[in-house]
């Protein structure tokens, strides 16, 4: 079962188990309909697709999916996102937090079928860079959240703790970093998957921003979420995922190549801002690579290209909105 399964995260998740594995995978989102599976879902085998309204606030409805689909491994990515939990702060708690202990509780009663959680953290429970002086930052280095959303992800990775504790199944908490490609469409950090459907749709656009990021291929990200779901593992672990740390100069001058590739180089036109924001970065990743050995980690101009293909696509599908 993978929740927040229509997300960003969620559909790469989803896509990747269902091309890598025999697996049914049951994906629970608050509003699931007919044409958002389609549209997110289009080329996958829908005989192993399972979609189901889920609100992860209702602790029995979460017993009802996991016994009546006899669910072996869960991947937990409903969440509210940053500028929801700074706008709705009690929704944010319910969801993000009581929505994670709700789903846990559920868990525990449908042992023994459950065997694997994992958890979906974020890099915002780390504080601003500058906090951090060493060249590379350890993958467990201080966490010191800026804001809620971070302080209730921290939260959450210390409750699945508790659960594999409790309970001896094994848990992994991820702390995925700023997402590119498809699927990416909230937040500051979304500025340059935006950049790159301009360039699709062979429109304008300034990337807000000059910072370094770690920037993450989404399709690679859900990659990682189904190797740590069903790969060999055991006990509890944390970790941040392979990356590609680079400033918005760099990121533009990637898209400029990429573009000339697929054949949208004459209307390039990304530019990129002057403001410096303190963005996590450089952050260490080699321990997860170590234990899931087999996870993607696209060079950078490919992922880039593959995405302004996947955008040209939908461009020509009419389902491109910047």
């Amino acid at each position: 079962m993978v929740t927040g399964g229509y997300g960003c995260i969620g559909v790469q998740t989803v896509k990747w188990i269902l091309a890598n594995t025999g697996a049914t995978v049951v994906v629970g989102s608050r509003d699931v309909s007919v044409q958002r599976t389609e549209r997110f879902f289009q080329d996958d085998d829908h005989t192993r697709l399972k979609c189901v309204a889920l609100d992860v606030r209702e602790q029995r409805q979460l017993e009802q999916v996991l016994t009546t689909n006899a669910i072996t491994h869960v991947i937990h990515l409903a969440a509210f996102q940053t500028p929801d939990c700074n706008e709705h702060r009690d929704m944010g708690l319910q969801i993000n937090v009581a929505g994670t202990q709700n789903l846990i509780e559920a868990m525990k009663v449908c042992r023994p079928s459950v065997q694997r959680f994992v958890f979906a953290s974020s890099i915002a429970v780390y504080g601003p860079r500058t906090l951090y002086p060493a060249a590379q930052v350890p993958m467990l280095a201080e966490p010191v959240p800026v804001n809620v959303y971070g302080a209730w992800k921290l939260a959450g990775e210390h409750i699945s703790r508790l659960f594999y504790t409790e309970t001896e199944i094994p848990t992994v908490s991820l702390r995925p970093g700023v997402l590119f490609g498809p699927g990416r469409d909230a937040g500051l950090t979304s500025t340059p998957t935006t950049a790159m459907k301009c360039v699709a749709l062979e429109q304008p656009y300034k990337i807000p921003f000059c910072s370094r990021q770690d920037y993450l291929y989404a399709p690679d990200v859900g990659a990682a979420f189904g190797l740590a779901a069903i790969s060999p593992f055991g006990g509890y672990g944390v970790f941040t995922l392979p990356s590609h740390t680079v400033d918005t100069a760099q990121i533009v001058d990637t898209m400029r190549g990429a573009a000339a590739e697929t054949g949208l180089g004459d209307s390039f036109a990304i530019t990129a801002g002057t403001d410096e924001v303190p963005f996590i970065c450089d952050l260490e990743y080699e321990p997860f690579l170590q234990d899931f050995p087999d996870t993607p980690h696209t060079p950078l101009d490919e992922a880039v290209r593959e995405s302004l293909e996947a955008f040209k696509v939908q461009r020509e599908r009419g389902w491109l909105n910047r």
